[in-house]
Formats: C-alpha cells, sequence, structure tokens
C-alpha cells in the first residue's frame, strides 16, 4: 500500500498557487521565471519526500518490530497477567474505591494498563539483554532474541534502552499515572542487573517480588485513578501484599526451565542451589497451598469458589513433578503464568458477586 502524500501534495498546491499570482503582478499573461522556478522547486519536493516517508515509515516499523522482539518473552509471563489483575481488580469493586464499574470504565482502563506494564517490561528486557554475559546466556536459552539473531547489537540496544527509560518516566509522569511506581522499578532493575540481585534464589525471589508487587500497584492505581474519583483500597494493598508471598514462594518455577544457562552465568537459582527434585515438590505444595489460602482470604468459609484456582493449581503441580525436560518445563511456567495466576486474580471479581 502506498504511503499517504498529503503533506508533499499540501505543499505543492501551495508552491504552484505562489508561482501564479507571481505571475499575475508581473504579466497577466505569462509566467515569469522565477514562477518557474518555484514549480520545479515543487516538483523537487514532491520527488523527495515519497521515497524520505518510505524510508521513515520502514524504519519505524522496524523499531516496533525489534521492541515486540526484545519483550515478546515477556509478554505472557508478565504483561498478561499483571495488565489482567489490574482490570479484574477495578471490575471487582472490592480492591479499588469504586463499588460498581462498568463495561465502559473496564474497556477505557485496559489499555492503559497493559500498556503501562508494557513499558515496565520494555525497560527491564532493555537492560538485562543488552548485557554481554545475558547474550551468551541468549544464545542457548532463547537464540530468537534480537540481539543472538542479529536484528540488533549491543550499541543499538544502549539506545533502546536510553529510550525506555525515557518512555518509562515521561508517560507515567505526564499521562498514564504510576510515577513513583516506575521509579521504584527503575531502582529494583539496577539492583537486579548491576547490584547482584540476581545471584542467590533466595534474592533473586526477593526481588522477583518487587517485580511483581510494584506492578500490580502501579498498573491498580493507573486503571482506578484513570476514573473518576478512584483508588485503590486497603483491601487493595492487603491483597497485593498476599500475592506477593505467594510470588516468592512459587516464583521458582520460572528458574527450571533456564537451568543451563543460568549455570553458565553462575546463578545460585532455587533448582541449582538446592536440586531440581526438592525445588519441584516445593514450588508443587505452595502451588497447592496457595490454591486454598486466596480463596479463603476473601471468603471464610470453604465454598464451590476454591475448585477452580484448586483445578488449575493442581494441573499445574501434577505437571512440574511428573514433566521434567526443558520445553515441558516452559509450558509448566506458561500454565502457571497464563492459567494459574489469572484464576487466583479473579477471586474478589468472583467474591463481590457472589460466585465463590
Amino acid at each position: 500500500m502506498e504511503p499517504s502524500l498529503s503533506s508533499s501534495s499540501f505543499a505543492y498546491e501551495t508552491l504552484v498557487e505562489k508561482a501564479y499570482h507571481d505571475s499575475t503582478k508581473s504579466s497577466p499573461l505569462s509566467v515569469s521565471n522565477s514562477s518557474y522556478g518555484h514549480l520545479n522547486q515543487a516538483k523537487h519536493i514532491t520527488m523527495l519526500t515519497r521515497p524520505q516517508l518510505k524510508s521513515a515509515l520502514s524504519k519505524a516499523w522496524e523499531a516496533i518490530s525489534i521492541a515486540h522482539l526484545i519483550t515478546e518473552s515477556n509478554i505472557k509471563s508478565y504483561v498478561q497477567p499483571v495488565a489482567l489483575f489490574a482490570i479484574l481488580s477495578v471490575a471487582s469493586g472490592r480492591v479499588t474505591t469504586n463499588p460498581n464499574p462498568t463495561w465502559a470504565d473496564l474497556i477505557t482502563i485496559a489499555p492503559r494498563a497493559t500498556l503501562y506494564v508494557w513499558l515496565f517490561v520494555f525497560y527491564a528486557d532493555c537492560s538485562n539483554q543488552k548485557d554481554p554475559s545475558s547474550v551468551e546466556e541468549d544464545r542457548l536459552n532463547k537464540p530468537w532474541r534480537a540481539i543472538p539473531s542479529g536484528r540488533l547489537t549491543i550499541e543499538g540496544a544502549e539506545k533502546f534502552y536510553i529510550a525506555s527509560i525515557i518512555l518509562l518516566l515521561l508517560s507515567s509522569g505526564l499521562w498514564l499515572g504510576g510515577f513513583p511506581e516506575a521509579v521504584i522499578f527503575l531502582v529494583e532493575i539496577y539492583v537486579h542487573d548491576y547490584a547482584s540481585g540476581n545471584i542467590s534464589w533466595w534474592s533473586k525471589n526477593a526481588i522477583n517480588i518487587l517485580f511483581y508487587l510494584t506492578a500490580q500497584i502501579g498498573a491498580t492505581r493507573v486503571a482506578a485513578e484513570s476514573l473518576t474519583s478512584n483508588s485503590m483500597s486497603r483491601a487493595g494493598y492487603e491483597w497485593c501484599a498476599l500475592l506477593g508471598l505467594q510470588t516468592f514462594t512459587t516464583i521458582q518455577i520460572q528458574d527450571l526451565r533456564d537451568q543451563e544457562g543460568d549455570s553458565i552465568r553462575g546463578r545460585r537459582t532455587m533448582p541449582i542451589a538446592i536440586g531440581d527434585v526438592t525445588t519441584r515438590w516445593i514450588t508443587a505444595f505452595f502451588i497447592t497451598f496457595w490454591s486454598i489460602a486466596c480463596p479463603t482470604y476473601w471468603e471464610m468459609e470453604i465454598t464451590a469458589g476454591h475448585v477452580l484456582p484448586l483445578l488449575i493449581g493442581g494441573a499445574v503441580s501434577a505437571h512440574v513433578l511428573l514433566f521434567r525436560t526443558p520445553k515441558s518445563d516452559r509450558f509448566s511456567f506458561h500454565y502457571y503464568t497464563l492459567l494459574w495466576l489469572p484464576s487466583l486474580y479473579a477471586i474478589p471479581l468472583l467474591s463481590q458477586y457472589k460466585l465463590i
């Protein structure tokens, strides 16, 4: 499809009109040499603008494509569940001060919350993937990423990194909201990537709590405060804190799939530090535990609402214990983020409408 040249056409028409007026001033029947010059200049501008516009559009598309490639692996594991948490929290009416949000409200907040969380991931992935040791790890675990696949150089990644900081701070500070959480997230990523925050399994899990907790609170505030007279409630902050503990005790499921790369980088993740089998049993236990504890937080008695997270959690736990190849572990992590976590995040909504 040809790009629009409306701006070029307007420039051309303006110069033609100027040429006509110039000609009528000097002679009603002839066009001056200077007017012909204006016409030739207009044609020259039109001829130059078209390829330049194509080039600009091509570069913009390439930048968008690379940005997607940088963040692709964390869209399912981070952007989708955290954005869904914010949307379901507002929809429940129990996590924010608006007890009766409308469908129109939810349609309004969904893209804002999703973009906010994606900007978090864009910054985090740019920071992590430009490190030379990360590049070597990605050659083993994720060779399709931007740098190991040859789509982006480390120097180019530095430019994306700077752009990601600017985009996150400007978007959160001037438009979306959630600026304090954005600044805190910048610090958390710095500690994780440059202050040895990911060397041991316990420090990595602790940082992961903060990653999720900061984004969950920030995205929920962005979603809630985009509506009139709405903010997070005390129950909302308590719910985020409870889910922080859930993250600390189960997030090691992501490390089961990357043990080879983590060993190369010298990371002491839980499967490497205490053993693969022990990690699987601990993970399965806590997934089952939180499948019961999280519904109980919202409803004091055991009800039918415990069934959904318990069924999904039980299935994820069984998969972790029975299937132990790197490919199977990737599926386990996807089941964890795309099925089990949403079943927990939906609990306030289900509880509000007496579905649990």
